[in-house]
């Protein structure tokens, strides 16, 4: 009964608008993401090379989320670029083929908010790289990011700048110090390329583990709608979910079909400090094949639909954000409640009759928590709150037969399960699709990439 995990559809974005400088130290913060970013350069190195196309690949690691009044660590910050031979050879000495280079390497990390921009100051540090006996030579560069005080409740987005070279041979033992300082290499961004590094949700400060409340009719949201007063509201970004569910009676487990999340907002109370996600989605039917009662292989399309599916086809849900007091994760909470309706049944390849309206007698309801990154990665479940049971049905017939008890002893009962994936995607236009980059897609059920993206979000 896999999308009755329609609750996971949650996802949010928020954050603030940075100001370099020093902030008093803050309650504790969840663990840092990975964050990376590649981009081309050209750089305009001294006659007779000219200028030469360079790729720069930057990692870092970026707070998860943080919260206003205290301060952003950017961490294990590091570029990586590759210099071809011939380039490096014109920093050695005149007619030596073999050494080393080392220096230094400038950048601005771009930071912005909406229409709001600004810009920390890095230097890093390049490590001595010696000349391999043929092909480019590989340049590492490390340092520290200035601590970036948060000021304002609002998403925040870093993106890395074309840096500034200063590189050197690596003088040898005893010889002269250089007299003249090493030229500047003023490197551009080539145009038209994605330059994100990575994003921070913050948030106002509020108390560690209390699952904070969503405000009166925080139902879903339009762009027209006016937010409340002192409520900031902002769209969220393109959100994929995956769900998995588990059905004791069944011993099945059901993979549903990805669903996309739409008209999704974050909300934050700028008072308060609560916080909550509000969106909505539709599931597309799944067909699930088991055993009923153990030993009779049964298949049928299963639905998961509002609790008021006669009128309306979205499946709207509002979740909390709040930190986890154990692990210290940033977490999201959610409580739903949808119907789930069975049709085109087989019991041992034949047909069986459901009828037009086989649904659960209730709604479903389904109690999620879990670790959950506003840019990254999020996987919460009912496990935390002991799963949830799946009721009777009712309008389940065929022929005059009625048959919900039949699928009420096959299915019906606690102790069942729901787990949600989700991954935020980068936007892709291009008209061919197998140009896009792979995070425009979510990583298939099951797959190594859907488990490794799963445990980043895992206590360290």
């Amino acid at each position: 009964m896999t999308a009755l995990a329609a609750a996971g559809l949650l996802s949010a974005a928020n954050g603030a608008l940075t100001g370099v400088g020093s902030a008093a130290p803050g309650p504790a913060v969840p663990p840092d993401t990975q964050a990376s970013a590649s981009v081309s350069v050209h750089c305009p190195f001294a006659d007779p090379l000219g200028p030469r196309a360079l790729t720069v690949e930057t990692t870092a690691t970026l707070p998860a989320q943080a919260k206003t009044g205290t301060s952003a660590t950017i961490g294990a910050y590091s570029v990586k670029l590759s210099l071809p031979r011939d380039v490096a050879l014109s920093f050695l000495p005149a007619g030596t083929t073999t050494g080393s280079l080392r220096g230094a390497l400038q950048l601005d990390l771009a930071v912005h908010q909406d229409d709001r921009s600004d810009k920390v100051p890095v230097s890093l540090v390049v490590a001595p790289a010696p000349l391999p006996e043929t092909g480019d030579v590989v340049l590492t560069a490390t340092g520290t990011v200035p601590e970036i005080a948060i000021n304002t409740v609002g998403a925040v987005t870093f993106e890395v700048t074309a840096p500034v070279l200063t590189l050197e041979a690596v003088p040898a033992a005893g010889a002269p110090a250089a007299t003249t300082a090493p030229p500047k290499v003023a490197c551009t961004l080539d145009e038209g390329q994605q330059a994100t590094l990575g994003k921070i949700l913050v948030l106002p400060k509020a108390l560690p583990g209390t699952k904070q409340q969503a405000a009166a009719g925080g139902g879903v949201k339009t762009l027209d709608d006016e937010p409340p007063p002192n409520v900031y509201t902002q769209p969220l970004g393109l959100v994929s979910v995956l769900t998995k569910s588990t059905v004791k009676k069944l011993g099945a487990t059901v993979l549903a079909n990805p669903s996309i999340l739409v008209n999704g907002f974050i909300n934050v109370n700028i008072d308060t400090g609560d916080s909550w996600v509000t969106g909505s989605t539709a599931f597309s039917p799944v067909t699930a094949t088991f055993l009923g009662f153990g030993f009779v292989p049964v298949s049928a399309t299963v639905e998961f639909l509002p609790v008021e599916y006669e009128t309306q086809r979205m499946i709207d849900f509002t979740g909390n954000l709040y930190t986890d007091p154990v692990t210290q994760l940033p977490s999201l909470h959610a409580d739903l409640r949808v119907m789930a309706r069975m049709s085109h049944a087989e019991i041992n390849g034949v047909p069986l009759d459901l009828g037009a309206d086989c649904v659960t007698k209730d709604a479903v309801h389904l109690v999620l928590d879990g670790p959950y990154e506003a840019f990254g990665v999020g996987h919460v479940s009912t496990e935390p709150n002991g799963g949830f049971t799946l009721p009777g049905f009712k309008g389940c017939s065929s022929g005059g037969q009625d048959l919900n008890p039949l699928l009420d002893g096959i299915s019906s009962g606690p102790g069942n399960q729901a787990y949600v994936d989700t991954y935020n995607l980068v936007g892709c236009t291009e008209p061919d699709p197998a140009s896009c980059p792979p995070e425009s897609y979510p990583p298939a059920p099951g797959s190594q990439s859907a488990a490794a993206k799963k445990a980043a979000t895992k206590p360290r």
